[in-house]
């Protein structure tokens, strides 16, 4: 019984797996460079002057109102972005109104200032890091509405291809630590057990979690049976499970007194502990009514999984009120919250996001071996379709890496004037990876696989040297001026050049032997599948 129940678990888990296994190695893929994208972010925008030397909050302030007093009068809102670890920078932000007669909507602007003469320092149109964080859930050039349907899915049948996973190995752990060189399949199976345990808790999370941040659309008949259909009415039910739960406070401000300045120098006196990340002001009016505005002021977060906390100042029955948000209301919108936070990481700190990456990238390696278990347990019949698949594979699996460098190459080669530049930096990685597929399509398939191993090598190698010959940046300078994202970036890209060349450079063409294939036949292995 308990053999027929785990070769049944090991059927789902092979074609759970299967089923969405390209899309999943293109969200894990994304999805890791997301933890990033403040990082990418910075070197897709060499012409930010960083902020390498301790800077105080009043100068901060007094340069970004000065600009923000010129260039954005009559906004709405207004933010200005403190220097941090992860954006060391003073970017300011602002929402101008609508003008129905110019038939303009209301539209985000933002400018980036030098630290030491509080210039704007104009920089290139790009879509950035967070644009590739964005692919791993609403997939580009499709309805938002069908990205997030498809994702959903994917995640689904991934919960499932893990679940099942941990059932089929009764000795998952022991296996963990069994490693068999030169086996054939029995290796490729020995590295897909690797991949899959150590990071298993990560693999949990993450695909749970992303079931959950989409189950607005995913389960939305749900809250179409309680509150109607159509976005106003979901809009109903959004509202209503992220209430926040506020506490609130009085301060000595003089009602007429109150300003950014006046709320910078309160905040810095209230919470001596916490760096201020933002301030903003929201509402507000030309005539300057201070009755009508509020002050926000976001402090980093300094425990748990909270990245930033939220602290209001508004005018209200003649005295100056603090509101701050300490996380939602209800039950649900906390549970939300908790897995929001775990998914996105962004409360992690430098050790602990290259963590959350590793363990992305290992679900992707994961996806990958299980993609390339599934062609080799079938080679033998050598049918059209399983050389197609195998194919497939290779462009998947190699050329998304390509494709995403080929991204990063668009930043620097793409002319500065270039109209639409941000989105045509994304055409050339649908670009780039479509013809990937192409090529792989019409190779042999060991041959597509060294070709592209050896062409993501050289993609990744010349990057630092593209960048060191477009712009005022090297490995040398960065260093030396203390520009630790963009040498780290440099870097980064140099390690995975070398993981690709060591791939291309031990690769060759493997048959499972006979004696290895006979040797599996004789008994049932569930963790093989059907």
């Amino acid at each position: 019984m308990k053999s027929t129940f785990r070769q049944s678990m090991a059927w789902l888990h092979t074609w759970a797996g299967f089923t969405f296994a390209w899309l999943l190695f293109f969200i894990f893929i994304t999805g890791s460079l997301g933890y990033f994208e403040n990082e990418i972010d910075r070197w897709m925008k060499p012409e930010i002057v960083v902020v390498n030397e301790t800077i105080d909050d009043v100068e901060v302030f007094n340069l970004a109102k000065q600009q923000l007093n010129t260039l954005a009068s009559h906004a709405d809102k207004w933010y200005i972005a403190y220097p941090t670890t992860r954006d060391p920078f003073i970017k300011i932000s602002w929402l101008a109104l609508a003008n129905a007669e110019l038939g303009i909507s209301k539209q985000w602007h933002e400018e980036y200032l030098d630290p030491y003469t509080g210039n704007i320092t104009p920089t290139r149109d790009t879509s950035g890091g967070e644009t590739l964080y964005r692919l791993h859930y609403n997939l580009h050039y499709v309805p938002i509405v069908v990205g997030y349907l498809l994702t959903s899915l994917a995640s689904l049948f991934m919960l499932i291809g893990l679940v099942t996973g941990v059932i089929i190995h009764k000795k998952i752990f022991i296996e963990f630590f069994t490693f068999r060189s030169g086996k054939g399949l029995r290796s490729w199976l020995d590295i897909h057990n690797v991949f899959s345990v150590l990071p298993l808790p990560f693999h949990l999370m993450i695909t749970y979690s992303g079931l959950i941040l989409l189950m607005g659309i995913s389960f939305s008949p749900v809250i179409d049976a309680t509150y109607g259909e159509g976005r106003k009415l979901h809009r109903q039910f959004y509202d209503v499970s992220q209430t926040e739960n506020k506490r609130f406070d009085t301060t000595n401000i003089p009602a007429v007194d109150l300003s950014l300045s006046t709320v910078l120098l309160d905040a810095k006196q209230r919470y001596k502990n916490n760096n201020i990340s933002f301030l903003g002001v929201i509402d507000r009016s030309p005539n300057n009514n201070t009755e009508q505005m509020g002050f926000e002021v976001w402090l980093d977060g300094s425990e748990g999984i909270e990245f930033a906390t939220l602290i209001t100042y508004r005018v209200v029955n003649g005295q100056v009120q603090i509101e701050e948000s300490i996380g939602k209301k209800y039950s649900a919108g906390k549970v939300y919250d908790v897995l929001e936070h775990l998914h996105e990481g962004l409360f992690a700190g430098p050790y602990l996001r290259w963590l959350y990456f590793i363990s992305g990238l290992l679900g992707a390696a994961m996806i990958a071996s299980g993609m390339i278990i599934w062609v080799k347990k079938r080679q033998k019949n050598s049918t059209r379709l399983i050389n197609l698949i195998d194919r497939v594979n290779a462009a998947v699996i190699i050329g998304l890496p390509i494709a995403i460098a080929a991204y990063f190459w668009s930043n620097r080669l793409l002319p500065l004037e270039m109209v639409n530049r941000g989105a045509w930096e994304l055409h050339s990685l649908f670009i780039v990876f479509t013809m990937c597929i192409c090529f792989c399509l019409v190779s042999r398939p060991a041959k597509a696989w060294k070709n592209m191993l050896w062409l993501a090598a050289a993609i990744y190698a010349f990057l630092p040297i593209g960048n060191m010959l477009t712009t005022e940046h090297s490995l040398l300078s960065s260093a030396q001026e203390g520009d630790w994202l963009m040498l780290g970036f440099d870097v980064s890209v140099l390690v995975f050049a070398s993981c690709f060349a060591v791939a291309a450079a031990l690769f060759k063409k493997e048959h499972i032997a006979p004696e290895h294939t006979s040797e599996i036949s004789k008994k049932p292995h569930p963790e093989l599948g059907t």
